[in-house]
């Protein structure tokens, strides 16, 4: 296709490990943890902590929408795991997970949907260095993942389809939902 080949390294602006302070139950900030980013790459915010982070500390460990979330450490099946951080709030992440800056160049949905895709889980697997029951995959090997990069027009397209493709995604699911607390009520 004559797309330019990278690395990840090269078309992002900042890729920080979150923090390893403790959490709580009434910090200032909601706090991303592991289990708070799906396989399939969404934010699931149904368990979450808080935590009291300083101000200085804040700036390293703080995601925004735009940013991206990589899980650096979990088991070899689920590291690697890969979120789009789109929403209005600040919220803080946990020491297992990288915040990752992109250039303009690069879409973040566009970059999300590329490290979830099947060839690069494979590719995740086998790079991430194994303990006991976890598997690693540090911030320097993270950037040095080769990566195609289409023109940026074909990226905003892609991510228009993703988004209105989420949309129908999440109407079909909220009718299925329903149809299930009717098929309960008459039951």
């Amino acid at each position: 296709m004559g797309w330019k080949v990278t690395t990840v390294g090269q078309v992002t602006t900042d890729v920080r490990y979150g923090t390893s302070a403790k959490a709580n139950d009434d910090g200032q900030y909601k706090y991303l943890r592991m289990n708070n980013l799906t396989y399939d790459g969404y934010l699931d915010l149904s368990d979450l902590k808080h935590i009291d982070v300083s101000d200085e500390e804040l700036e390293k460990c703080v995601v925004r929408k735009g940013d991206v979330l990589f899980n650096r450490t979990n088991s070899t099946e689920l590291v690697g795991k890969t979120a789009l951080f789109d929403l209005d709030e600040e919220m803080v992440i946990a020491g297992y997970i990288i915040r990752v800056r992109l250039h303009d160049i690069v879409s973040p949905v566009f970059f999300t949907r590329f490290m979830n895709m099947e060839f690069m889980k494979k590719q995740l697997r086998s790079m991430a260095k194994g303990a006991v029951n976890q598997a690693n995959i540090n911030a320097q090997e993270l950037k040095s993942i080769a990566m195609y990069v289409p023109p940026i027009e074909l990226q905003n397209k892609f991510t228009d389809f993703v988004k209105q493709a989420d949309k129908s995604k999440y109407a079909i699911d909220q009718f299925i939902k329903s149809l299930h607390v009717a098929k309960d009520a008459t039951a």
